[in-house]
């Protein structure tokens, strides 16, 4: 999996080498409405515009994904609450099966002095 990883980062990387020097060329940025222009390399503007995408996409995941992972941390604290209620019920059963020994001892002993 690791390999793949890095071939792909590695492949990314040659598209924005690539992307970059083939891009080169000076475009004109402006926000029409504001007062705002700026002269930039194609490839920044590209690599920008990809970039603010991702961020986006990210965030939008983020906020789509909060109740998954909301659900997912009740279920994880009621695995917990039963995981102490079982626990509590196997000290209990263990202590109980220790009454019972002892009882089962205590009728032996009493048998066996009423059978001498």
């Amino acid at each position: 999996m690791k390999l793949i990883s890095w071939i792909f980062i590695a492949a990314l990387a040659l598209v924005v080498i690539i992307l970059s020097v083939g891009n080169k060329a000076p475009v004109v940025f402006s926000l029409y409405p504001l007062p705002f222009e700026m002269e930039l390399p194609l490839y920044i503007l590209i690599l920008a515009g990809a970039f603010i995408g991702v961020l986006l996409g990210s965030v939008r995941t983020w906020i789509a994904d909060g109740k998954a992972r909301s659900e997912n941390r009740a279920h994880k604290q009621e695995v917990l609450r039963l995981k102490a209620e079982l626990a509590k019920l196997e000290a209990q059963q263990s202590e109980n099966r220790s009454t019972d020994e002892d009882s089962r001892e205590r009728m032996l002993k009493i048998t066996e002095v009423k059978q001498t």
